[in-house]
């Protein structure tokens, strides 16, 4: 079941101004917002206790009192140590959790089957989205896929120009407004390519164009962590889809094929 904290990360994109400063101090303090009063957390957050309610209705509560509630059921046993190793496991521990719970079975088995009827798959990433682009890239060549990725703005028009029904664009984006894509994305969805979108929200403009959209997990609860990257939820998204590829016999004999072939030729050299 998806938590509250989860609920305020997938509809973020779509909260006014000052809803989202309310979104920014909850979830940077939300063990202590359990036991706060309205006015406090109005107070706090610099806005207005109408702003408060609002906000609790866009994430699913029906007032504050049901967010408060929601919130408590939410907080896990806070991890405060100077063991660096036992800091991360549980940073670690808390995205994979979190990254479970956003998107279901049922939504990566329609993805994996977009991508194996597609004659060849366009993966789309900037910076370290790209990447993670490249690791997907290489896991799904070496089961025998055709694909390609892109890190640039004209490469990305250049191939959704030419795009048909039988290709598969993947965007990867945690913020889903990354505008280099969705120029891409209104000429790949013109030329009917099929759409897929890893994010970490709902409300934006690239899951407006996708067909089926895979949630990541935001990384703005351990900002003031200073340490994971956002990418470790898009590898946890990507492990998921290879695992449910690897089910094919096609995919697993070219697998085994392209191990057999890399271990040839090192033993060569």
């Amino acid at each position: 079941m998806t938590s509250v904290l989860n609920q305020i990360q997938l509809h973020y994109q779509s909260l006014s101004k000052l809803e989202k400063k309310v979104a920014d101090y909850v979830l940077a303090h939300y063990p202590k917002i359990a036991n706060m009063h309205i006015k406090d957390l109005a107070e706090s957050a610099g806005v207005s206790v109408a702003t408060i309610t609002r906000f609790s209705h866009k994430v699913g509560a029906k007032n504050f009192v049901e967010l408060k509630i929601s919130l408590r059921d939410a907080i896990e046993e806070e991890v405060e140590s100077d063991d660096a190793m036992a800091l991360v496991n549980h940073m670690y521990q808390s995205v994979v959790e979190s990254s479970e719970s956003l998107s279901t079975i049922e939504t990566y088995i329609e993805a994996v089957n977009i991508i194996k009827q597609a004659k060849r798959i366009h993966i789309f990433g900037l910076g370290s989205s790209g990447l993670s682009g490249e690791e997907f890239k290489l896991r799904l060549q070496r089961m025998g896929y055709k694909v390609d990725t892109y890190h640039d703005s004209h490469s990305m028009i250049l191939s959704s120009a030419i795009m048909t029904e039988e290709d598969c664009v993947l965007a990867i984006s945690s913020s889903g407004e990354t505008s280099e894509i969705i120029d891409s994305f209104e000429l790949a969805k013109q030329n009917k390519a099929n759409i897929l979108v890893m994010t970490n929200y709902v409300d934006t403009k690239l899951t407006a164009f996708s067909d089926v959209t895979l949630f990541t997990y935001s990384m703005r609860a351990f900002k003031t962590k200073g340490l994971l990257n956002s990418q470790l939820s898009i590898l946890y998204v990507i492990d998921i889809l290879t695992l449910l590829l690897m089910q094919d016999d096609t995919s697993q004999y070219n697998y085994d094929k392209t191990l057999t072939a890399l271990k040839n030729y090192k033993s060569k050299k």
